[in-house]
């Protein structure tokens, strides 16, 4: 029996719940984000945006999954977080990733861009005209369908290369 309050031992912590799907360090399902890039892979993109409309941080934690399942090939790909980004940085971003400055390397890296909706920052249109695709992130029960159509017209259907439906 302890008499000192410091020879207490607090009981050992029962274990959590059991995760039905591992996740990687953004949190998001490493085996649906796996699915998801061999799906991109196979598509003609330099530059590739991400936009999920009410909620650029989960395009961003989408950009930095897609980057972490390329594992030990981390040079292929690039993230670039533009959630939140002022119109000077945005431009920047937009001129960093333009066809001539990409050109001008001879590298062969692929850029992940995630941007804020440009029905939340019009600025952010300038940025994702600039990208060769966009990936449209859509929460299930949270995305309006009339704010994704919205979004494909303003940044053009010609370069939608997807959209990924993700839980609540």
């Amino acid at each position: 029996m302890a008499t000192d309050a410091h020879d207490v031992q607090s009981p050992p912590a029962e274990p959590g719940p059991v995760e039905t799907a591992p996740e990687g360090i953004s949190g998001v399902p490493l085996k649906a984000v796996t699915l998801l890039w061999y799906r991109l892979v196979g598509l003609r993109w330099r530059t590739l945006a991400v936009v999920a409309p009410d909620n650029g941080v989960r395009a961003w934690r989408l950009a930095q999954a897609l980057v972490e399942v390329t594992g030990d090939r981390p040079r292929q790909l690039k993230a670039v977080n533009a959630v939140g980004a002022s119109m000077d940085r945005l431009a920047a971003v937009a001129h960093s990733l333009s066809p001539e400055k990409l050109q001008a390397t001879n590298d062969r890296t692929r850029f992940i861009v995630a941007a804020e909706s440009p029905l939340e920052s019009p600025a952010t249109i300038g940025l994702l005209s600039r990208c060769d695709a966009v990936l449209l992130v859509l929460e299930r029960q949270r995305t309006r369908i009339p704010d994704g159509r919205r979004i494909l017209e303003l940044v053009g259907r010609e370069r939608f290369i997807g959209a990924v439906l993700c839980p609540e």
